[in-house]
């Protein structure tokens, strides 16, 4: 579909250029001209286009993305960052997923400075909530579904990024999800937790 979007994207933008070529000069000339107004209309939109086509093809690039599952410790996931959990055997956990597709998402919404992050373990997944970035303030749910909700709004935004993301994560049986209190991360683990017993034997 995207490929598809490309080619009258293309005549777009060229048309725009060629206008603004051959008639900018004169166009800008009568600051009040519906010329330069349509030129402008022409331009920006041939850009909210083109965002929005990246979009939809940084999606259709994580569906068709080759998976790299491994086992991977989930401290070494969550490195540089302080952790928060009351499962005393959290350092013991692996979990099964695409570790580079984890780690973009952590980044992306962590930056390069070390950030809180809350985990938790149930039956099946390690649970990571990560902060909540000031652009997902409207969003709750799947990042997915806002995209697909609201492409002009999201498309070059943390949005997109979780999205792509989510697509990852849902072919390897994990999910994401943006809730009031952070951005939720359920990644499988490989094996059940071992939880430690109040005389401090491991269940």
């Amino acid at each position: 579909m995207s490929h598809d979007l490309r080619s009258p994207l293309l005549t777009l933008s060229l048309a725009g250029e060629l206008i603004e070529e051959s008639l900018g000069d004169r166009l800008r000339e009568e600051s009040s001209s519906s010329g330069l107004i349509a030129l402008d209309a022409l331009q920006h939109g041939a850009k909210d286009l083109e965002r929005m086509l990246q979009a939809l093809t940084s999606v259709s690039r994580a569906r068709r993305r080759p998976l790299e599952p491994s086992r991977a410790p989930l401290r070494l996931l969550l490195g540089g960052h302080l952790v928060i959990s009351d499962d005393v055997d959290l350092r013991s956990q692996v979990v099964s997923t695409d570790p580079i597709a984890v780690r973009e998402i952590i980044d992306g919404l962590c930056g390069d400075d070390p950030a809180e992050i809350a985990v938790r373990l149930t039956d099946d997944y390690a649970v990571l909530r990560l902060p909540l970035d000031d652009a997902l303030a409207e969003v709750r749910g799947a990042p997915l579904a806002a995209l697909a909700g609201s492409l002009q709004m999201h498309a070059g935004t943390v949005v997109e990024a979780l999205a792509a993301g989510q697509t990852v994560l849902e072919r390897m049986g994990g999910r994401i999800a943006v809730e009031d209190d952070g951005v939720h991360l359920w990644l499988p683990l490989t094996m059940p937790p071992t939880r430690a017993h109040p005389d401090g034997q491991n269940a």
